[in-house]
C-alpha cells in the first residue's frame, strides 16, 4: 500500500503552469449582496415597527385601554409626553392608579371612540 499513499500528495500539488484562480475582484462581487440584503431583512423591518410603535404611543390619550409590559391592563387617565409618562387606572371601583414610563406600555387594547355612532 506504499503506492497509494505516496500518490496523495501529488493529488494536491498544484501545476507551476496551470491557470491562476480567480482574481480578488471576482471573489468579492458574490459577497457585495449581503449587507443590502442584511439590510432588508433585518434593518428596515425593525424600522418600520420603531415607527409604528411610535405613532402608536403619540397617539395614546386618556380612556384608552392599554396593557402593560407586566401584563396589566388598564385605562390610560393622563399622559405626559415631557416626562414620558403614563398613568393607568387599573380598578374603576376602588381607583387604583400607576404610573408606568411610556415605553412600557405594550399596546393600545381598544381605542376610545371620538365621538359614540348614531345608531338611528
Amino acid at each position: 500500500m506504499p503506492g497509494l499513499f505516496s500518490a496523495i500528495p501529488l493529488l494536491f500539488a498544484e501545476n507551476a503552469a496551470g491557470a491562476q484562480g480567480p482574481g480578488l475582484i471576482n471573489t468579492l462581487i458574490p459577497l457585495l449582496p449581503i449587507p443590502l440584503l442584511f439590510y432588508l431583512l433585518i434593518f428596515r423591518p425593525r424600522q418600520l415597527e420603531e415607527r409604528k410603535r411610535n405613532a402608536m404611543l403619540n397617539a395614546m390619550k386618556p380612556k384608552d385601554k392599554v396593557l402593560t409590559a407586566g401584563g396589566i391592563y388598564g385605562t390610560v387617565v393622563s399622559v405626559d409626553k415631557e416626562q414620558d409618562r403614563v398613568v393607568v387606572r387599573v380598578d374603576d371601583d376602588k381607583g387604583i392608579k400607576f404610573a408606568f414610563g411610556r415605553a412600557y406600555i405594550i399596546k393600545v387594547v381598544d381605542s376610545s371612540p371620538e365621538k359614540p355612532a348614531d345608531v338611528s
